[in-house]
């Protein structure tokens, strides 16, 4: 055991001088400082899909990336409280209306599932936009499904019908980045419902949830955060929390966990979980489904109520300080929209498809950019070293 630890030691000796002799080699222009895009950015979603599918059937549900109600749910009491207040607010007759900003994939969901579940007992009127909705004719189709009307045409009409209506009621609409183009006439489902949330929110609590991004974006530009009284941002998680919530799916099946090697002694168990879950929490940035995601590609086995994990390594991210002008334009827009279909591009863009196409094709081949359904999304292990590199050449905001 002395001796795998020395060459544990050798090794990291190695890469380090490994690295350093790289940077010197670049600076003095013996090899080209261009990094090419790691095999295993592209591979990763496919990885993780590979893992999750070996695992036994009983336990595959303990790590699906779904909304949880009460088992799985991590602790978000600041965040639980500012909603339970703006609800206690407009209960008493006051203009009340909730923005929830948080990341993709930081249990949003979730924390409106306890919500309803504990404070609320009236009608609820509750959806998650999947797809964008962006000009008027698309707004008037939307409502009226979502409210069940017959065939309203004006917005006045839509504040009618909610202010008449015989009860009050909450209307939660979820992904609302999904409610705009940035585009020259792209913003008019948006400022459609800015009127219909102004109007009548002494009758309906109005909850939305936005990306930060989307939120930072439609606030410089039309002014997004005078439209809602209350605004709830959704924290990112603290080391603690993602062990929690990890080790809350494992007790659950009773597994025990190992890492790396199956004989190793409690001591040398517990630093090995101390180093995973510090290399965990570093690459998932406290955002819970990404922890996930790492997690269940780490999973070597299950076996007599054994989980069995390899340490994580970390990809080589560097290539995005060398990526494109124009590839940094496409995941500008892709992060401002929270992913696009090729003809919205096209359209926010007035480019062709066939053009939008060829600049997409070679994006999801290196696996810059994922396409899950229609839309293309940046690839989540790297959204955050996109969105911080971005940020820092003024992309973003």
């Amino acid at each position: 055991m002395l001796e795998k630890r020395e060459n544990s030691k050798n090794d990291t000796l190695f890469k380090s001088l490994k690295k350093r002799l790289n940077r010197l080699k670049i600076f003095l222009g013996v090899v080209d400082k261009t990094t090419p895009i790691s095999f295993e950015i592209s591979e990763f979603m496919q990885d993780v899909t590979n893992s999750f599918e070996q695992l036994p059937d009983e336990y595959k549900k303990l790590y699906e990336l779904t909304p949880c109600e009460t088992d799985f749910f991590i602790n978000r009491k600041k965040e639980l409280e500012k909603l339970k207040n703006s609800y206690e607010n407009w209960k008493k007759d006051r203009f009340v209306s909730c923005a929830i900003v948080a990341q993709k994939g930081a249990g949003v969901t979730s924390m409106l599932n306890i919500f309803l579940k504990t404070h609320i007992e009236m009608e609820i009127i509750r959806e998650e936009l999947d797809k964008k909705i962006y000009t008027k004719e698309k707004y008037f189709r939307y409502f009226n499904s979502l409210l069940q009307t017959e065939d309203l045409r004006t917005n006045k009409d839509f504040i009618n019908y909610l202010n008449n209506s015989k009860n009050s009621k909450i209307i939660i609409l979820e992904n609302l980045q999904h409610m705009f183009l940035k585009k020259v006439g792209g913003f008019e489902a948006i400022e459609l419902l800015f009127e219909l949330i102004s109007y009548t929110s002494k009758k309906v609590l109005w909850v939305g949830t936005f990306t930060p991004e989307s939120w930072k974006y439609l606030d410089k530009t039309i002014s997004i955060s005078n439209y809602f009284t209350s605004e709830v941002n959704v924290e990112l998680l603290k080391l603690e929390d993602i062990k929690e919530t990890i080790h809350k799916r494992n007790k659950s099946a009773a597994l025990e966990v190992l890492f790396l090697q199956e004989d190793s002694d409690e001591k040398e168990q517990e630093s090995l979980e101390e180093h995973f879950f510090k290399q965990l929490y570093k690459l998932s940035s406290g955002n819970i489904s990404l922890a996930l995601l790492y997690w269940v590609r780490s999973i070597k086995k299950i076996e007599n109520n054994k989980i069995y994990l390899n340490q994580i390594d970390e990809l080589d991210k560097s290539f995005i300080e060398n990526l494109s002008i124009e590839v940094l334009f496409v995941l500008q827009t892709l992060i401002i929209h929270d992913g696009l279909t090729l003809h919205d591009y096209s359209f926010v863009t007035s480019e062709s498809n066939h053009k939008c196409r060829n600049t997409f094709m070679p994006m999801l081949e290196k696996g810059l950019l994922i396409q899950p359904k229609q839309k293309y999304n940046i690839n989540p292990i790297i959204y955050n070293q996109i969105h911080n590199y971005l940020s820092s050449k003024n992309y973003i905001h």
